[in-house]
């Protein structure tokens, strides 16, 4: 790939886009229900701030998971991109810390009430998926989810070691396979999905 070609692979979609929901969600601050997710973070500029959302759906236990998406105020498509934007490496790190600290710190204070104690510690495993487009393919706005690993969400992926000690299969064709239990993404109630963004809006304005 020469240089000139590099420079437009970081240059393309560093914009808001107008057809972008996503775009449109990170004008907005802390509170705002998107009507699909509540927003619970923000920090940067819309230059080179991050935003992240509290999703209404959860791959999950709904009573005892939820999933928070992060995401750049500018309408990147690639992890490369993030580096020419100045500050924007730094907000990154610095959100996704905090988000990771808020998530832990809910689901360790809910597992000790549910155990008994809320003085209880605590390990808390959790896991992202990101992804970056391809350059010729759709231009869609970067986004990364962070959520508990465990249940069914917390199987091993191809990347885990455990993966490779899964019970290998054959199907007809005499291709090898493993068996996955089905992920389903269910809805939160009303009444969690505010108490969730209130605790994590809290946490995360400290």
């Amino acid at each position: 790939m020469s240089k000139s070609e590099i420079k437009k692979l970081l240059d393309e979609d560093a914009s808001l886009k107008d057809g972008c929901n996503l775009c449109n969600e990170s004008k907005f601050t802390s509170g705002y229900d998107t009507g699909y997710g509540i927003i619970v973070y923000k920090n940067g500029t819309l230059k080179n701030g991050w935003f992240a959302t509290l999703s209404p759906k959860t791959g999950g236990d709904p009573e005892h998971d939820f999933t928070v998406q992060l995401m750049p105020c500018l309408h990147l498509t690639h992890f490369s991109q993030i580096a020419p934007h100045k500050g924007m490496m730094e907000n990154y790190g610095v959100a996704f810390s905090r988000i990771c600290m808020a998530i832990s710190a809910v689901l360790m204070q809910e597992e000790g009430l549910k155990a008994g104690t809320e003085e209880k510690k605590l390990s808390m495993p959790l896991a992202t998926y990101g992804k970056s487009t391809t350059w010729k393919k759709k231009k869609e706005h970067l986004h990364l989810k962070i959520f508990p690993f465990r249940g069914n969400i917390g199987q091993p992926y191809t990347v885990d070691s455990s993966f490779g000690k899964k019970e290998i299969f054959m199907d007809s064709k005499k291709t090898e396979f493993v068996k996955m239990a089905p992920v389903k993404k269910k809805k939160l109630s009303r009444a969690r999905l505010g108490y969730l963004a209130k605790r994590l809006i809290s946490l995360l304005e400290r």
